[in-house]
């Protein structure tokens, strides 16, 4: 999983990369460089704590449904073609960051329903991503 974390991370980077050649795309830049960064935060191997991981997932569902957003903001105002203007590299780049951050998101899930980690079963409250108690299976 890490290294499909580390391909999408590449991915979001390179569009970043792409629209700071872009003039008035200024913008753009943070939403991916965001993206990228959150997925990368998946590859360090390494203990995230409970409100930590906790933070990362919501802040990757907010950006999630923020290219969702960005995308079926622009979908009103494309035309027949397009796929053929400059329209085509920020709304496929929307759209399919919004879907790559679906495993990023499910990193972060995983980490706040994992068995057994003494870090997690220190905190006080119940996590909000979690396997609920009575669906629980013990070996």
């Amino acid at each position: 999983m890490r290294m499909i974390s580390a391909i999408i991370g590449c991915i979001l980077l390179a569009f970043a990369v792409l629209h700071a050649f872009l003039p008035y795309s200024s913008s753009f830049i943070y939403i991916y460089g965001a993206g990228a960064l959150l997925a990368f935060i998946t590859v360090k191997p390494g203990r995230l704590g409970i409100n930590t991981a906790r933070f990362f997932a919501l802040c990757t569902t907010a950006v999630m449904f923020f290219y969702f957003a960005g995308f079926f903001k622009m979908a009103p105002y494309f035309t027949e073609t397009w796929y053929k203007t400059g329209a085509a590299l920020e709304g496929v780049g929307m759209l399919l960051s919004a879907f790559l951050m679906i495993p990023i998101l499910s990193c972060y899930s995983c980490l706040l329903k994992a068995e057994g980690c003494e870090h997690f079963k220190q905190s006080k409250r119940p996590a909000f991503f979690r396997v609920p108690e009575d669906i629980q299976q013990n070996p």
